[in-house]
């Protein structure tokens, strides 16, 4: 599957680009509002990493990587995952630092979820967003996003985001 815009190429993940993968992974700034640094090794991570691509995304799951056409460079990620005991699925994405404010996460976040509400029945999409994470905030609005509730998740707060097909940008 693939998906392109005019900067960019979504794609399914593959072995190149474990290398920034993981300096993602392990950056604490970029991990710092989607679920912290991993505890893996580096080792243990690309294990991860490789059978994941082997078995590809299950049906609970879409995640492709975030390529820039000219360079060639992954960039980061965007997907969908089910939610936990719903039919709904969270929209979700993580960016390289280095490629934080170029529109990037607009961008491939629009084609991605055009092409879901075009090939899947999915009426909505929901988003979370801690309520720090004023970057990611501004990308869920311009997508169009609509601010739902605050809900508690773990030992932190977030708002939770919904859009729906009708009104998705």
């Amino acid at each position: 599957m693939e998906i392109e815009t005019g900067r960019l190429l979504l794609r399914e993940h593959a072995l190149e680009d474990y290398e920034r993968f993981w300096q993602m992974m392990i950056d604490p700034i970029a991990k710092k509002y989607t679920g912290g640094i991993t505890t893996l090794s580096y080792e243990e991570r690309k294990k991860k990493f490789q059978n994941d691509l082997e078995t590809g995304n299950d049906s609970d799951e879409l995640e492709l990587a975030v390529i820039e056409k000219n360079s060639g460079k992954y960039l980061g990620y965007c997907g969908v995952r089910r939610m936990k005991n719903s039919d709904n699925y969270e929209f979700l994405y993580g960016y390289c630092q280095d490629s934080w404010g170029h529109g990037y996460a607009t961008e491939a976040g629009k084609a991605f979820l055009d092409y879901m509400f075009k090939h899947f029945n999915q009426i909505s999409y929901f988003a979370t967003s801690d309520l720090n994470n004023t970057a990611s905030v501004k990308v869920l609005k311009k997508l169009g996003f609509k601010r739902k509730k605050k809900q508690e998740e773990l030992d932190y707060i977030v708002d939770l985001y919904i859009l729906e097909k009708d009104e998705a940008n």
